[in-house]
């Protein structure tokens, strides 16, 4: 039942919040998937919130920070993205 309501999400997509510090993130299981296939190769979803796309790398303060979008499950991993 927790998935079947919707979170916070489209609110920072709107810019009717914003995050008080820089937030970087990677896409997951149950995100909004529809904003995410918009910036497929990463970018600023809002003000302080930055999306590293279905992979990415990023340079900040020097520290490299990196993601891998997504879940694994055995029975599609073989199969192509789309």
């Amino acid at each position: 039942d927790k998935y079947k309501s919707m979170g916070s999400f489209h609110r920072y997509y709107n810019l009717e919040i914003a995050p008080p510090v820089l937030t970087i993130f990677i896409g997951g299981n149950h995100e909004a998937s529809n904003y995410m296939q918009e910036l497929f190769y990463g970018g600023w979803v809002a003000p302080n919130m930055y999306y590293l796309g279905h992979s990415g790398v990023v340079n900040f303060g020097g520290l490299r920070i990196g993601g891998l979008s997504g879940i694994y499950k055995q029975h599609s991993f073989s199969k192509p993205f789309y």
